[in-house]
């Protein structure tokens, strides 16, 4: 399929918010083009152009099977005309997250006996928080509910939108950081904490 690059670029720039890059920038045309990815094969992408590259982000992580894997193409295929997603809260399932779930557990070292899906890091972490309380709650011990969040790193957005002033490049756009916004201080005070 060929497509009309200086068309996508402009309809991209004009539509699309791209996280971690320089709106402005990207906006006014200082930062080139888009990089259009196209299509995939093992680690490797090509874009629009033709150039191909390592994908060294591996799709920003989620692609760790490689790109133009057609068993993982039919069974998305497969699985998208049955039901193409439902959610496992309150203890609602599906035929394939349970076989899969078993079929990790199986092959999982040690003692691992559930598996959790997630949609990003930031909900895993919060799902991981989530199950230490639960566990102490469990053991009685339902008081044991403080957060030892580090004051920088990517917990940054988990308390209260403060952004990591070290890291320039993360938080230049937004100008440095005031650990004044309101759900700052409300995770402060529940932290025992004075907000700044």
């Amino acid at each position: 399929m060929t497509i009309d690059v200086k068309n996508i670029a402009e309809m991209d720039r004009n539509a699309v918010l791209h996280p971690f890059t320089q709106l402005k920038d990207f906006a006014s045309g200082k930062l080139g083009e888009p990089t259009i990815v196209e299509t995939g094969k093992g680690i490797r992408i090509q874009d629009a152009h033709g150039k191909q590259l390592i994908d060294g982000f591996a799709g920003l992580y989620c692609v760790n099977v490689g790109y133009g894997r057609t068993e993982v193409a039919e069974a998305i295929s497969r699985q998208a005309y049955r039901l193409a997603y439902y959610h496992s809260y309150a203890a609602h399932t599906t035929d394939e997250l349970a076989i899969l779930s078993d079929r990790l557990v199986r092959m999982a070292p040690g003692k691992m006996s559930k598996v959790f899906y997630g949609m990003s890091g930031s909900d895993a972490n919060e799902t991981q928080a989530k199950l230490v309380w639960y566990y102490n709650n469990l053991r009685g011990k339902p008081h044991k509910k403080k957060n030892h969040l580090p004051r920088t790193g990517i917990s940054r957005l988990q308390r209260g939108f403060r952004l990591n002033d070290r890291h320039e490049f993360l938080s230049r756009p937004y100008g440095p950081s005031t650990g004044r916004h309101p759900a700052y201080r409300r995770s402060a005070s529940l932290l025992g904490r004075r907000s700044r």
